[in-house]
């Protein structure tokens, strides 16, 4: 009971339901007030009724009488104004519990009728004492006895971690009302309050600062031992917690790339699969994760494994298993913070590369959007065993950044709610930056130079054929280079409309220009394109005709040649119209195409 002692005799009324009354015959009884001094208690012999008088150091201060409903009572009181000093703290083990007992004691100096060979001894509350014997021995005993509980050795004040020996069953005797037989497993003489550590130089740290990476005892002493899951007796590693599990699932993909040659995808992935396990005590949790370690003992954590993969998917490390505080935790006596499993989830995180099967749709290259699905199953939990949080039960983080393709979106799906098989699809969108530069604007540039053959003069053939090939063949190169680089498909492909148009417009154009070639051969004649028609027949032929006939006036020779040049007049203006005809057609017909094309393109982007 605690007791203030301006009112102690009101405290002690309403506390016990004694009734005050004057007593005869005294016989000495104890009561116990702070600061924690024994002090000499008169209890009456006659049954029924009890007197209490105090003294401190020989000097009287209360005189009080009280009815009691037995013949012998023992009243302990506390001041509340001065707090104790030291705590003596008794950890005993009863089979698969602890069960802590705090003696509370003050420092006093050794008088020479008080117990103890050194200059100070440790006065308790209860009727404990702790005092020097010889060659630096501290022993715990019961008040006005030379009986031996507790034993340890210090050269100075036993305060801190010390090994203290038990010399007569303490744990028996502390709770000898349960009947239990208790083994002590720790003992500590400190300062510290129970919401404290002890350090090893009586130092007190908050629980909350013990094992969070970073030595607030001087010889870092709160950072040893800091395992942080301790499996309760019904823990069994290879069995998941509980039946349906409820499972949370947050992926991040760091990094994707697309295999066209493969039909697949690479990705780094990062899963953060969470759950809780009610089996698991946890101490020393952080506001932030921290990763879980074990004792001599393994965690159960999800097996996972990409399902529909090329090859086995390899981790860039070991699994890391981390729990963070979520809910309030419980103070164990001066040593850690306790917190259940259940309300502070277990979070595994892996980091996996994939190499997965992806079936891309090339109709649209290269304005074509890819959708893949990766695949992954939980090995270790049946189907019907999961159960996952819905609707909000997970989260996908898509890439930020890739050179090739934009990534459009990401999904967490699920075939049903208690499927062991969950999948994250990825749609892409490829980047058109690429193309622009290195295949639609060098191709805009060749039909430009293929069509400007089609300007050049009418005579100058050698020079048209000659570039209008060039162009050709550099085509069906940058042609055949690309489609390499796709994988083969059984349709045509936008891209391949689009090097199709560009072939046969240079084809058109070099037919163009072989049909209205002029050239003069060997002989210092005229021949004529393989294409032409001549109404008035082949040029040689007339020559021939006109040679042969032997005109002896030069009149005749004149008009022939004046009908020669006519003849050759109106061929060149038939030739010019062709050749302008053409490049209007050829003009006009690959503006079309590409606006056409483009703005499709545009319209499915």
């Amino acid at each position: 009971m605690l007791f203030n002692r301006s009112n102690l005799l009101d405290q002690v009324v309403a506390s016990t339901g004694l009734a005050l009354r004057q007593g005869t015959s005294l016989h000495f009884f104890n009561i116990l007030l702070l600061p924690l001094v024994w002090y000499p208690v008169c209890v009456s012999g006659q049954p029924g009724s009890i007197t209490i008088w105090m003294s401190e150091h020989g000097q009287q201060h209360y005189d009080y009488n009280f009815q009691l409903p037995f013949t012998g009572v023992m009243v302990f009181g506390q001041d509340q104004e001065t707090q104790p000093v030291f705590h003596l703290r008794v950890k005993c083990l009863d089979e698969d519990q602890l069960l802590y007992t705090y003696l509370d004691f003050v420092l006093e100096p050794v008088t020479g009728s008080q117990p103890g060979g050194g200059s100070v001894y440790f006065h308790g509350v209860g009727p404990y004492t702790i005092t020097l014997d010889h060659n630096d021995t501290w022993c715990l005993k019961r008040w006005g006895t030379q009986v031996k509980l507790l034993c340890t050795k210090s050269r100075s004040l036993p305060v801190g971690p010390l090994s203290w020996k038990d010399e007569n069953d303490i744990c028996t005797q502390l709770h000898i009302e349960s009947g239990l037989q208790l083994a002590p497993t720790g003992v500590m003489l400190t300062k510290c309050s129970p919401d404290h550590f002890t350090c090893r130089d009586n130092q007190c740290v908050p629980l909350e600062k013990v094992c969070n990476s970073e030595n607030d005892c001087t010889d870092g002493g709160d950072e040893i031992d800091c395992f942080t899951a301790h499996p309760l007796a019904t823990y069994i590693s290879t069995s998941p917690p509980q039946i349906p599990l409820p499972l949370q699932v947050d992926v991040n993909i760091r990094t994707a790339d697309v295999d066209l040659m493969n039909a697949a995808v690479r990705a780094n992935l990062r899963l953060r699969i969470s759950w809780e396990d009610a089996r698991l005590e946890m101490r020393h949790l952080q506001n932030v994760y921290k990763r879980l370690t074990l004792y001599n003992s393994t965690l159960w954590s999800p097996n996972v494994q990409t399902f529909n993969s090329l090859e086995f998917a390899t981790t860039a490390s070991h699994p890391v298993i981390m729990a963070k505080r979520l809910s309030p935790g419980k103070t164990v006596d001066g040593e850690y913070l306790s917190f259940p499993g259940h309300g502070n989830p277990v979070v595994n995180i892996i980091d996996l590369h994939t190499h997965t099967y992806c079936r891309y749709d090339l109709l649209k290259y290269p304005d074509d959007i890819q959708t893949c699905n990766i695949t992954f199953q939980i090995l270790n939990v049946r189907q019907d065993r999961l159960k996952w949080e819905l609707p909000s039960s997970s989260e996908v983080k898509c890439p930020v950044f890739h050179e090739e393709f934009w990534v459009k979106d990401c999904r967490f799906l699920l075939p049903d709610n208690f499927s062991s098989r969950f999948f994250v699809q990825l749609t892409f969108r490829r980047k058109n930056d690429y193309h622009i530069w290195a295949t639609y604007l060098p191709c805009i540039l060749l039909l430009g130079i293929g069509y400007g053959t089609l300007l050049l003069p009418l005579d100058n053939f050698n020079e048209r054929g000659t570039m209008s090939l060039t162009t050709l063949h550099v085509f069906i190169s940058l042609y055949a280079q690309t489609t390499a680089s796709l994988p083969r498909t059984a349709y045509l492909k936008r891209f391949d409309l689009w090097y199709v148009f560009c072939i046969a417009f240079l084809t058109l154009v070099i037919f163009t220009n072989l049909a209205t070639s002029t050239t003069t051969n060997t002989r210092g004649t005229t021949a004529e394109g393989p294409f032409w028609w001549h109404p008035s027949g082949p040029v040689e032929q007339r020559n021939e005709a006109w040679s042969s006939k032997k005109l002896s006036n030069s009149s005749t020779q004149q008009q022939q040649q004046q009908e020669q040049q006519r003849h050759e007049e109106s061929r060149r203006k038939r030739k010019e119209l062709v050749l302008k005809t053409a490049s209007v057609v050829l003009g006009v017909t690959s503006l079309i195409f590409i606006i056409v094309y483009f703005t499709g393109a545009y319209i499915t982007m």
